[in-house]
C-alpha cells in the first residue's frame, strides 16, 4: 500500500472506533452499568447494544482494515473472541444481576482497554509514516479540477495485464465520452496521478464537473444496486415463506426481482440524461449515455467503486456525498457477501463485460 492509502486507512478505522464513537460508546455501557449494578433488565439491554455495535464493526470490515495496518506485535482487539464472549452471556440468561453484572464489567472494560491500546498503536503508526507523504494532493489541487480514485476492488477486475489494460482502455474512452455528454469544455485524455496496489486504485486529476457528476452518477448507482441486494438478501426468502405456495405472488416477485435488477442500468441511465448537456444530435448523445451507462454499471456489480479524494476549497461541501456514497458501497459489500452463487453468476453474465480471451499461439 502506499502512504496516502495507509493514512487513509487509519483515519476511517479511528473514525469507526474513536473516542467519537466505538470507544465513547463503551464508556458510556460501562458507565452506566456500574451505576446499576442491580437492574438486571438494564444489564441484558446494555448486553444487546454492546453485540449490535460489535456486529456494525464486522460489517464495515474494521477487522480487516486493522489486520492491514497493525502488522507488527500488536494484535487487533478484533482478534480476540469479545463478540462470542457477549453472545455467550447473553445465551446464559442469567437471572441474578450480580452474576451478569460482573461479566458484563469483565467484557466491556477489557475491550474498552485493548480498543485504546489499537488506537494508540494507529497514532504511533501514522505519526511515522506521515513525513514520507511525498505526494500532497493539495499541490495539485486548483479551482477548475478533482482528485478522484478509479478503484479496482474485485482482483478478477486487475490480476493479469489483459484484465486490468481492457478495464483501463474501457475507463479511457467512458470519461472522454462521459465529459463530452456532461461538459461544454474541450474532453482531455485522464491525468493518472498515481497507482495504488493493493486493491488497485488509479488515482486521476479531472475537470470538477467531472469528478462532482461522477460521484453523483455513482451514488445513485450504489442506491437502486442497495435496494435490490436489501430485497435478495432480507426480504425475498421471508416473502416467499409467508406465500405458502401460492403461484401468482411467487411469479409477482420473480417480476419485482427483475425489475429491480433492471432498475440499476436503468436508474444511472436516467442520472446521466439529466446531467447531460443539451445538443442538437439526439441520437449521438443516445448511444454515448448507453455506453456510459455499461461503463458504470459493469464497475459497481463487479464490486468496484470509486472516491472523491480532493476538492476545490469552495466545494469542500461535495466530500459529504463521498462519504454517503462509501456507506452506500460498504452496505452493499456485507449484503452481497449473502448472496447465493447462482445469483451472483447471473450478475456476472447479465451486467459484466471481460476481455476476450487472447490466442498468441496463432500469431
Amino acid at each position: 500500500m502506499t502512504v496516502r492509502k495507509i493514512i487513509e486507512l487509519i483515519d476511517f478505522i479511528k473514525s469507526k472506533i474513536g473516542a467519537s464513537s466505538y470507544s465513547q460508546n463503551l464508556q458510556d455501557y460501562i458507565v452506566t452499568i456500574q451505576n446499576n449494578t442491580g437492574n438486571l433488565v438494564l444489564l441484558k439491554e446494555i448486553t444487546d447494544k454492546a453485540i449490535y455495535d460489535y456486529e456494525k464493526l464486522l460489517e464495515q470490515q474494521i477487522p480487516e482494515m486493522l489486520d492491514k495496518v497493525l502488522v507488527n506485535k500488536t494484535k487487533p482487539f478484533t482478534t480476540e473472541n469479545f463478540l462470542k464472549q457477549l453472545e455467550d452471556l447473553k445465551a446464559s440468561n442469567n437471572i441474578d444481576p450480580a452474576t451478569h453484572y460482573n461479566s458484563l464489567n469483565s467484557i466491556l472494560t477489557t475491550l474498552q482497554a485493548r480498543v485504546a491500546a489499537d488506537i494508540a498503536e494507529l497514532d504511533i503508526i501514522r505519526a511515522m509514516i506521515v513525513p514520507f507523504l511525498t505526494k500532497d494532493y493539495s499541490e495539485l489541487q486548483k479551482e477548475d479540477n478533482a482528485i478522484f480514485a478509479i478503484i479496482f476492488n474485485n482482483d478478477k477486475s486487475y490480476n493479469n495485464l489483459n484484465t486490468l489494460s481492457f478495464e483501463l482502455k474501457n475507463w479511457d474512452r467512458g470519461l472522454f465520452i462521459y465529459q463530452q455528454v456532461i461538459s461544454e469544455e474541450t474532453p482531455k485524455a485522464f491525468e493518472i496521478v498515481e497507482i495504488d496496489k493493493g486493491s488497485i486504485e488509479v488515482v486521476i486529476n479531472l475537470l470538477f464537473i467531472v469528478g462532482e457528476k461522477l460521484l453523483e452518477l455513482f451514488k445513485t448507482g450504489f442506491e437502486v444496486y442497495g435496494a435490490y441486494l436489501a430485497y435478495k438478501t432480507i426480504i425475498h426468502d421471508n416473502l416467499l415463506k409467508s406465500y405458502r405456495g401460492n403461484e401468482k405472488l411467487i411469479k409477482s416477485e420473480e417480476e419485482r426481482e427483475k425489475l429491480l435488477l433492471d432498475n440499476v442500468r436503468s436508474a444511472v441511465r436516467e442520472e446521466i440524461k439529466k446531467q447531460a448537456k443539451k445538443i442538437k444530435k439526439q441520437e449521438a448523445l443516445e448511444k454515448k449515455i448507453e455506453e456510459v451507462t455499461r461503463l458504470v454499471t459493469d464497475h459497481i456489480i463487479k464490486g468496484n467503486s470509486v472516491k472523491l479524494l480532493s476538492a476545490p476549497e469552495e466545494k469542500k461541501e461535495v466530500l459529504k456525498q463521498e462519504e454517503e456514497k462509501e456507506q452506500l458501497f460498504i452496505q452493499n459489500k456485507v449484503n452481497y457477501k449473502k448472496l447465493d452463487s447462482l445469483t451472483k453468476q447471473l450478475l456476472i453474465d447479465e451486467f459484466t463485460t471481460k476481455p476476450k480471451d487472447e490466442d498468441y499461439e496463432k500469431d
